[in-house]
């Protein structure tokens, strides 16, 4: 791939952009892991982004007809590319990608657009890469109310949708959602989607695959209500988690094992956290810097120096002693970025 040839074009079409070479990524992640990106670009508001996005779709320095296949936030890099062999990768917010020591290859887009508009009929349109925390505040400054129960999750919104988050009281962040508005890098065309018009599994990763698409913004249903009671709610639920939720790393590591896997030995569902904890007894364990959180055993904290490859490995100690005392492994929350 041509990164010289492509990282010139960038920046004789965009010199009021941030887009740099060889960019380390660690910064722009929870845990503070993760080697650089090959071109590094950094948008702050949706037009820049759009329009990065047009040009990558359209780009003539690569080979022609061959399939545009980004990867979403939250994704691993994309297998297929940019006409030829440049792959994208859009991150958000970090906080559930590990992202390998060499880097990510190919083309990394930190996007940060941060607009927010109220709309008619409790309506709130909101960038893909807004705060979820500040669009929980900035709705309820604004008499809406509903998306308190996603209080204490570090995420943009772009990468809340790609994962479909769930709240506090157990509700998917597309019960709110009325549409959303992507880039087809196929097409080179904005599209805006009716949730009803999708096929929402766990994550919004089978629509990834189906379609090149970018999340751009989206439109919530919120609705009037008490919000002195609902911002009680918020700060209650961050009292609640932050005791034994670390912000400083990457969200649960392991999707918790599913009912059928835990009755024939526990008798009932159990959390992966209390697996680690209970069964393997590895609470607190160290691999390099990377530690087995000793406030909840489903998250890895960086305790200073921690590569990815200490974190891999702290993952890997888990899964083979599961697999050696259960014989079966966990599910990974966390996405993996670049080679490992």
């Amino acid at each position: 791939m041509d990164i010289q040839k492509a990282y010139s074009q960038l920046i004789t079409q965009f010199p009021n952009l941030e887009i740099y070479q060889n960019h380390p990524l660690a910064p722009y992640t929870t845990v503070k892991i993760g080697g650089p990106a090959d071109i590094f670009i950094h948008t702050k508001k949706s037009e820049d982004f759009k329009q990065i996005l047009k040009h990558l779709a359209e780009a003539t320095i690569f080979e022609e007809h061959k399939p545009l296949r980004p990867s979403g936030e939250g994704a691993s890099t994309s297998k297929n590319s940019l006409r030829g062999e440049i792959p994208i990768t859009i991150l958000g917010n970090g906080s559930n990608v590990l992202i390998s020591d060499a880097g990510i290859r190919g083309i990394v887009i930190k996007n940060s657009s941060n607009e927010i508009e109220i709309l008619a009929n409790n309506q709130v349109k909101v960038a893909s890469g807004v705060q979820l925390p500040q669009l929980i505040n900035f709705s309820l400054d604004h008499n809406l109310v509903d998306l308190e129960e996603f209080a204490y999750i570090p995420s943009s919104i772009g990468g809340a949708i790609f994962g479909n988050i769930h709240g506090f009281d157990r509700h998917d962040l597309n019960q709110f959602l009325d549409s959303i508005e992507v880039f087809d890098l196929t097409t080179n065309q904005l599209i805006n989607y009716l949730t009803t018009q999708l096929n929402w599994s766990y994550d919004y990763s089978s629509l990834q695959d189906q379609r090149n698409l970018v999340v751009v913004s989206a439109t919530l249903n919120l609705k009037p209500g008490d919000t002195k009671t609902a911002k009680q709610k918020y700060q209650d639920i961050i009292q609640k988690k932050s005791p034994n939720q670390p912000m400083k790393s990457l969200g649960c590591v392991f999707k918790n094992p599913a009912e059928s896997v835990c009755l024939p030995i526990w008798g009932e569902k159990k959390g992966a956290g209390w697996i680690i904890d209970n069964e393997l007894n590895l609470k607190g364990s160290f691999v390099g810097d990377a530690q087995i959180s000793p406030l909840h055993a489903n998250f890895i904290v960086n305790n200073g120096h921690s590569t990815a490859s200490d974190y891999l490995n702290l993952i890997n100690l888990v899964q083979s002693q599961l697999h050696t005392k259960h014989n079966f492994q966990f599910e990974l929350e966390i996405k993996l970025l670049g080679q490992f």
